[in-house]
């Protein structure tokens, strides 16, 4: 089964983040909160959602 992960640095930030999921939605919030929380960003704007996007990795692993 694919896994979905995505790491912070992979869109500028100066963050050690790394999640990981086997749904793509599940990352997504995984990711919201950490932004939220770590970053302190309220609203994931259409601009940051293109970015972390293309971000997201998919593996079979």
């Amino acid at each position: 089964m694919a896994k979905y992960k995505f790491k912070c640095a992979d869109i500028g930030m100066n963050c050690s983040f790394v999640a990981s999921e086997k749904n793509r939605d599940d990352l997504m919030v995984k990711i919201a909160d950490h932004a939220k929380h770590a970053h302190q960003i309220e609203e994931i704007t259409p601009e940051l959602k293109g970015k972390v996007d293309s971000a997201i990795k998919k593996s079979m692993f």
